[in-house]
């Protein structure tokens, strides 16, 4: 998909998921540093700055809803996987920005477990259901907890 917005983020080094198990996925929202929420039909594009009827509400100093839209992202992107990673993809598919084992942490989509590097069940992993992370913590953020067989 030359030129959509997933493939300009994954080339810039921000992981990017797909949730495809909603007919459309059609929310705007970013929580910036838990402390700031910003939502509305505004879609980030040219079009929308320059020639649409868009909104936009930014939301501070409001910790339970930080808290609400924290954990409805997280929901989400427990059930999506990397862009480029469809369900029925070969590890050899994982875009270059998520690392399919060069130290990379492979977490198993449906357990919500993730293995770090040398441990066991790394490698033995189903790619169709391997979810690749940076750091323990980005695994954590998103509901992962570490395998109890791995240090």
């Amino acid at each position: 998909m030359r030129g959509c917005a997933a493939t300009f983020l994954v080339h810039a080094g921000i992981q990017t998921l797909i949730d495809d198990q909603h007919a459309i996925a059609h929310n705007k929202v970013m929580v910036i540093d838990s402390a700031t929420i910003i939502t509305g039909s505004f879609n980030f594009t040219k079009a929308a700055e320059e020639k649409n009827a868009e909104n936009m509400l930014v939301m501070k100093d409001a910790p339970e809803l930080v808290k609400a839209y924290e954990a409805n992202i997280h929901a989400h992107a427990g059930h999506s996987h990397p862009y480029g990673q469809q369900a029925s993809a070969s590890s050899a598919a994982l875009p270059a920005a998520q690392g399919s084992g060069n130290g990379a942490i492979h977490g198993k989509k449906n357990s919500k477990i993730y293995h770090l590097p040398g441990c066991p069940g790394y490698t033995g992993m189903n790619a169709a259901s391997v979810v690749t992370f940076s750091t323990e913590a980005e695994a954590q953020r998103v509901g992962y907890r570490k395998a109890k067989n791995c240090p």
